[in-house]
């Protein structure tokens, strides 16, 4: 019997695995190229953070903490991190109530299911598209000479700067995210929608409540599940924000988009590796410890009835 006993958990195991090859197959794949190319670039990146290196042919110079030290005595890393707090301060809720109003309106049941599937086409094929292309395409639309100060004139009012002033700059952007990412945030909410038992619906109007007070007492609390899902990921997103600034604005005019991926990348650029792999460090550190705090408030709040 004792012999019985560790022979049938290997054999357990290799039917599982005969059953079930292909599926491993993929996560092992999956598994090695996160590994390659996500785990083991990002232990380097906090690695070189603790040495001095100013091309690849020098050696390291093990510094500690004075790529650190040096980077919190900088005010431009200061105003980059300004910069970036405020930019995904102001996405973050431009994203979730756009995807809210979206999902709201594709929930709708006067629409047929054709047009539900073509407005759900519309808003989620932004979020496919290439980063770089998209980019490309928004800065000559925002240009000086592009299609936006173009129509402007046929409507006879006066070009703006889209992109040479940092306050429509910042906009520019902000917008340009929020057509890139909103999709993915709607078929999220969207889902959540599907989801919600529509019996309670029927019973608050039973009980004379009226539209409003039903969106507040029933629909906002059952989606926090997707608000917390949301946000959490928009967060992430926007505070590692690169694409747009590097191809739309080059973190510019005067440094108003240069936000903190970016900085790292100009100090790249200079070949500057200690000090862009302590940025990294940085942002990684922070992005790591606003989702922590994301998720445990979103615990709590689930927990609560």
């Amino acid at each position: 019997m004792k012999g019985t006993r560790k022979i049938i958990p290997h054999r357990k195991c290799g039917v599982i695995l005969k059953k079930y090859w292909m599926l491993y197959c993929c996560i092992g794949v999956f598994a090695v190229v996160s590994i390659v190319f996500g785990v083991y670039p990002m232990i380097c990146s906090i690695f070189y953070s603790f040495f001095k290196t100013n091309t690849i042919l020098t050696e390291p110079v093990f510094v500690g903490l004075g790529n650190y030290m040096k980077l919190f005595r900088d005010s431009y890393f200061w105003d980059s991190l300004k910069v970036t707090l405020l930019f995904t301060a102001l996405s973050v809720p431009l994203n979730m109530v756009a995807a809210l109003l979206l999902a709201q309106l594709l929930d709708y049941k006067g629409i047929c299911r054709g047009a539900q599937l073509i407005f759900k086409l519309a808003i989620f094929i932004p979020f496919i598209t290439p980063d770089v292309v998209s980019a490309v395409v928004w800065k000559h639309f925002f240009n000086s000479n592009g299609a936006m100060n173009s129509l402007l004139e046929i409507l006879g009012l006066s070009p703006l700067g889209w992109l040479t002033e940092a306050n429509l700059a910042i906009g520019v952007l902000a917008f340009v995210e929020l057509w890139k990412h909103v999709g993915l945030y709607t078929i999220i909410f969207l889902t959540n929608y599907q989801l919600i038992d529509r019996s309670m619906y029927e019973a608050a109007t039973t009980d004379g409540a009226n539209g409003w007070q039903t969106y507040a007492y029933i629909t906002l609390p059952s989606l926090k599940p997707a608000f917390m899902l949301n946000a959490v990921y928009a967060i992430i997103q926007f505070l590692k924000t690169y694409t747009v600034s590097r191809i739309i604005t080059f973190g510019g005019p005067n440094y108003a988009t240069n936000f903190l991926s970016y900085y790292a990348y100009s100090k790249y650029e200079k070949m500057d590796f200690g000090s862009a792999t302590a940025i990294a460090t940085f942002l990684f550190l922070l992005i790591a410890l606003l989702t922590l705090v994301g998720s445990a408030v979103g615990r709590r709040l689930n927990e609560t009835k």
